[in-house]
């Protein structure tokens, strides 16, 4: 239950933060059926919601499309305890193509989060920076916790596990509500 409630708050966070307005108001919505070994993705989020607390989804996220193109998507993955979460937002040119990386990382045992910006110029990653604060208090810190991991940062759409999703399926999810793949 705790990693429910966690993933659900980081969620919320992670989509709270676009800043990017959707004009054509569309969306899809998906997360990694870890016990079908599948990626699903939603046409709703109400659907995509229940389908995480059913499924104790551990990595979700969403795609937002303006005027018919890619502009941005979401990746939340948070660990089976909830002791970490990684919240990646990646923002796509008009060209179609990745253009930056905003990640945060929640290690709550550290009380720690490091909020992370990269640009991708022609497919190589530039970090811009990179600031830590207490989880807790929001206020600025020093504290970097070696442990941890992040993913690494993705450079093109063909190189999310579940891309099919949310390039070449998105129809198929916009008509019949839902789809997943192996």
């Amino acid at each position: 239950m705790r990693i429910l409630a966690i993933t659900t708050v980081f969620l919320s966070l992670v989509f709270a933060q676009n800043g990017e307005k959707r004009t054509s108001g569309i969306a899809v919505y998906f997360l990694r059926d870890e016990s079908h070994k599948q990626w699903c993705a939603y046409a709703t989020e109400s659907r995509f919601e229940v389908q995480i607390q059913a499924l104790s989804a551990v990595v979700v996220g969403g795609a937002d499309y303006v005027d018919g193109r890619l502009s941005l998507v979401r990746v939340t993955e948070t660990d089976e305890t909830g002791d970490w979460a990684v919240n990646d937002v990646y923002t796509y040119n008009k060209s179609g193509q990745i253009k930056s990386l905003k990640g945060t990382i929640n290690i709550l045992p550290e009380d720690s989060s490091e909020e992370q910006l990269f640009v991708i110029e022609n497919g190589r990653v530039v970090k811009q920076q990179s600031v830590y604060r207490e989880l807790r208090t929001g206020k600025a810190s020093q504290k970097s916790v070696n442990w941890f991991k992040a993913p690494p940062v993705i450079t093109t759409t063909g190189a999310f596990p579940f891309s099919d999703l949310i390039g070449s399926k998105r129809n198929e999810v916009r008509s019949k509500g839902t789809v997943c793949i192996p």
